[in-house]
């Protein structure tokens, strides 16, 4: 993604409203100094993904401790300590209280990341991980990851796959989820199932990801998402006999 800091501070600054609600004239400037136009883009997802964590933990009303709880542990994932860490908390509490909806962040943030379907599956699954927190989902925090399915338009139906008991092999519908995660029809060849797992796990690849911008502390995230690609071609290998 070829942004430079001054064309990533405008954005900020203008069209990107929720953000720049956040973030304000500020880190444009900090972008430009010294960091590459990959390490800019993965500035920018940074801003918009702790946004939209706020949006997340406030949307059945409060923010719970258990939620606080989850987003620390996303932190510490990262490895982030120092400044770095506080700018996340600052990022988080400032756009928790601004007046942009969730819709907001996450449509923005979809345009950040170009609809790159690898990188929006790593940003669900932290979005998912505070939705969850407090061990329910809330009927307006499954709403917000249905909109962040249609905003990063990923296949109708992988959200559902998510909340609906995942793809362990004694899970409700395992099988059904299984070949959503892959995003292929029950009725594909086996041929064509098997060209479409390599293709996804050469997608998920952390040198594929790191090459469109995707920081490096977000790899985590991706190496979760290549573990149900796997689970989920396991599944359908057993169930196909291949």
């Amino acid at each position: 993604m070829a942004w430079t800091g001054k064309l990533v501070g405008g954005v900020l600054g203008s069209l990107f409203g929720p953000i720049g609600t956040v973030v304000g004239v500020g880190l444009g400037h900090q972008l430009d100094k010294g960091a590459t136009k990959v390490k800019q883009a993965a500035q920018t997802f940074q801003v918009a993904f702790f946004g939209c964590l706020a949006k997340m933990a406030r949307a059945d009303g409060t923010i719970s401790k258990e939620e606080i709880e989850a987003v620390e542990q996303i932190m510490a994932r990262f490895n982030y300590t120092g400044a770095v860490r506080e700018q996340a908390i600052d990022i988080f509490r400032r756009a928790k209280d601004d007046p942009h909806t969730a819709a907001d962040y996450i449509n923005q943030l979809a345009g950040v990341i170009q609809f790159n379907p690898q990188i929006a599956m790593t940003f669900i699954a932290a979005l998912h991980a505070v939705a969850a927190a407090d061990g329910q989902i809330h009927p307006n925090e499954r709403e917000i990851l249905l909109q962040a399915e249609r905003a990063f338009r990923l296949r109708p139906g992988t959200i559902d796959a998510m909340l609906n008991g995942g793809m362990r092999g004694n899970a409700p519908n395992a099988l059904e989820n299984a070949y959503k995660v892959l995003e292929v029809e029950p009725s594909a060849a086996d041929a064509e199932i098997k060209k479409i797992y390599r293709k996804k796990c050469t997608e998920f690849h952390p040198d594929k990801l790191a090459s469109k911008g995707l920081p490096d502390e977000f790899m985590t995230y991706a190496h979760d998402q290549l573990t149900k690609i796997n689970e989920a071609y396991d599944i359908i290998k057993k169930e196909r006999g291949f």
